[in-house]
This record gives structure tokens, C-alpha cells and sequence, in this order.
């Protein structure tokens, strides 16, 4: 088999196409289902395929725990006829595996993001960095697929224990002074899905009400920038 494309993101949900060789195809492929199983050093994953066409099947590569080289397994289940056909449960078929091939769970720049976005929390200037993104022209379809992929990022990272928009500092927005939050950061950039995210973490509440240096809070800060989509989640 050949795999396309042969490394993914730790957060995984990258679609992978399978080709399968002549000798990989069953000769009646009725009643036979594809699996792919990703063996790394402390975790497996199995998964199910969809054929899109007679040799190759499509599957969504799972989320992975550290950056490393896996071993992808191709198996076959078989449903094995019943001699009763009144219970079809009672036969389980037969697993084969079938091909082997290497793949590589890797750090994206989108995973990179997340753990510096998460380290900034609560520091006055944590995030005067990503402001230089401000300077930058991203293309609308640029900023789409680095709001999915840096959401999909965050929820697959581990947050430090007692971690919140604020910091380590007390969750209360009036004895803070003004500062940058992720809240904002996530405003600015239009980044719905990195919003959403945000909202349901610990300081959320606190961190809407803050403001930055500029004396705008990220419902403003949102309406600036002509999200009014983001605004209207924000003021709820």
C-alpha cells in the first residue's frame, strides 16, 4: 500500500488516502472492510476507512500523543457466513493484517502557536509578539484554516493545572490592569473557532471584560476589525 501524505500534525484530523496494491484487493471484496491501525511507543489507534474508489480508501488520521515514527497497519475484516441465518451475530469472521508502512506524527507551526498562545496567558506583554501578525495581509483562506487548525491544536494540548485566561492570577478583571488576552488576540485575527475554545476555559468571564492598552475590551476589539460575527458571540 502507499500512503498520501505519510506524515500528520500531533492533533491528527488530516484525511489519508490508502492506494492498495493488486495483491491488497481482495479477489471478492464483498463483506470485507479496511482498517488502519497506527502502532506508536505508548499509544494505538484503530480507525476505519471509506472506499472512494476500487483501489483506494480515505481515513481520518487520529490525534497522537508525542512527535514520533509509527508503524500503520493495514487489516481486513472478513464476515464469515453464518450457518444460521436466523443469528448472524454469532459469527465474528476473521482480521488479517495485510501491508505495513512508516508514518510520522510531527509539530506544526499551528501546534507551535498553541503552546506559546497557552504560555502567555496572564503576562502583561506575552502577547506583544503575535501582534506583529497585525502587519501582515493573511489571506481570508489562510486565516480559516489557522483558526481550525490552531482550535484543533489547542484542545489537543494538556493545559498546566490551575491554568486560566488570567494567568496564575486572581480571576477578577477589576484588580487587573490593562493588558492583551488570548480573548483579544483570538478578536482581532477573527478566529471563531479559537473564540469558542477561549470561552469555555477557566477566566473566560474575567477576561471579557478586560481591557488592553488601547482602553478596548475583545467585543470591541472585534467590532474594529468588522467581525461583528465574533462581537455578537462576545456580548452574550
Amino acid at each position: 500500500m502507499k500512503l498520501n501524505p505519510q506524515q500528520a500534525p500531533l492533533y491528527g484530523r488530516r484525511v489519508v488516502t490508502v492506494q492498495l496494491s493488486d495483491e491488497e484487493l481482495a479477489a471478492d471484496d464483498r463483506g470485507v472492510d479496511y482498517f488502519l491501525l497506527f502502532a506508536g511507543s505508548t499509544q494505538r489507534h484503530l480507525t476505519s476507512t471509506l472506499r472512494s474508489s476500487h483501489d483506494t480508501l480515505q481515513a481520518l488520521c487520529p490525534a497522537h500523543n508525542c512527535c514520533e515514527v509509527v508503524l500503520v497497519t493495514l487489516c481486513s475484516a472478513t464476515q464469515t457466513p453464518s450457518r444460521y441465518p436466523e443469528k448472524p451475530a454469532s459469527c465474528p469472521g476473521t482480521v488479517a493484517p495485510l501491508a505495513e508502512h512508516r508514518f510520522s506524527f510531527v509539530q506544526d507551526l499551528a501546534f507551535d502557536m498553541a503552546q506559546f498562545l497557552v504560555s502567555t496567558a496572564g503576562r502583561a506583554d506575552g502577547l506583544d509578539g503575535a501582534l506583529l501578525l497585525d502587519e501582515c495581509q493573511i489571506p481570508v483562506q489562510e486565516c480559516e484554516r489557522l483558526d481550525e487548525n490552531l482550535a484543533l491544536a489547542l484542545h489537543h494540548l494538556v493545559l498546566p493545572p490551575g491554568w486560566s485566561l488570567l494567568g496564575s492570577k486572581q480571576t477578577n478583571s477589576t484588580g487587573l490592569s490593562p493588558q492583551e488576552t488570548l480573548l483579544h488576540f483570538s478578536a482581532r485575527r477573527g478566529l471563531s473557532r479559537v473564540t469558542r475554545f477561549l470561552l469555555r476555559q477557566p477566566g473566560a468571564r474575567e477576561a471579557l471584560q478586560l481591557v488592553n492598552k488601547e482602553g478596548h475590551s475583545p467585543a470591541a476589539v472585534a467590532a474594529q476589525r468588522g467581525h461583528e460575527h465574533l462581537r455578537e458571540l462576545l456580548i452574550k
